[in-house]
């Protein structure tokens, strides 16, 4: 796809892959030469700075011959190869390798989080000066993927699937109505897009987070290992229920505003006005 067509959120984003790319090509020959010695050096540091500043940084232990082992480099270089790969590719064809970027996130959260807990467990400067360098990566490339990942529609494909999956629990076949949100899927989430059209970038983006945020609440609040839009329909509209009379005004207020706009369409159209009787004259009062 000519670069011309991306969002403006896209180019940004590619660009960013081009740097992510040349530094971690380089940061892998970087950790071939010097990558024996940078825990040796990390234990020198920490006894500067404990020396210097009174904290306390225990050394990271080393093996009898004060490098590591070629082992974990190995591991380390065929991971900094296949993330390379993976910027390349987002930068040559983002949208087609659009299914990569997550790959790349997981990596880059992993790292981050297994070495904060390795610094909160031991409090080496070494595991802390893997937190600063793979957290910071990690949040920027997620900032910069979030509104750049929905291409030049509102919602992502895993979005539109919170939100009909959303849908069809409010409003069910033989629910209120014979007819229900099953019946028009696809027209109302076209519908749709003119109330997403309407949104500030902003308002947009809050949206999306909340369909995201509902979608992994299932695993923290009823303790199933799945995102709601994989819950069978029955377990949607229990987990729904436990959001609306939820004791946290944050998770209700998610709730209905998800309701809202996810039913707002629905019942705007002609063949639901028809079904709910709304289309029928009003009897004008004596």
């Amino acid at each position: 796809m000519p670069v011309s067509q991306l969002t403006r959120a896209e180019q940004v984003f590619r660009r960013w892959m081009l740097i992510s790319a040349w530094m971690y090509a380089v940061s892998g020959l970087f950790f071939l030469i010097a990558g024996p010695h940078m825990a040796w050096v990390f234990n020198d540091l920490g006894d500067r700075l404990t020396f210097a500043l009174g904290v306390v940084l225990p050394a990271y232990p080393l093996p009898a011959d004060d490098r590591e082992g070629a082992f974990w480099l190995v591991l380390s270089l065929s991971m900094m190869a296949m993330i390379t790969y993976i910027c390349r590719a987002a930068y040559l064809d983002l949208r087609r390798n659009a299914g990569l970027v997550p790959l790349l996130l997981l990596s880059k959260f992993c790292s981050s989080a297994i070495y904060l807990g390795f610094f909160l467990a031991t409090g080496q400067l070494a595991h802390l000066v893997g937190t600063l360098t793979d957290g910071p990566l990690f949040l920027v490339t997620l900032a910069l993927w979030f509104p750049a990942s929905r291409g030049d529609r509102f919602l992502d494909r895993t979005e539109e699937e919170i939100y009909l999956a959303a849908g069809e629990t409010l409003a069910p076949r033989g629910g209120a109505f014979e007819a229900g949100y099953a019946d028009f899927r696809e027209e109302s989430l076209k519908d749709a897009q003119r109330l997403f059209a309407a949104l500030s970038p902003v308002a947009l983006a809050v949206f999306r987070m909340m369909l995201r945020f509902v979608d992994l609440l299932p695993i923290f609040i009823i303790r199933k290992p799945r995102t709601f839009r994989r819950l069978k329909p029955e377990e949607r509209l229990a987990f729904l229920n436990r959001l609306e009379h939820s004791p946290r005004t944050a998770v209700r207020m998610t709730f209905f505003a998800i309701k809202l706009d996810v039913l707002l369409p629905l019942f705007n159209r002609p063949e639901m006005e028809r079904v709910t009787g709304w289309d029928k004259p009003r009897e004008a009062s004596s």
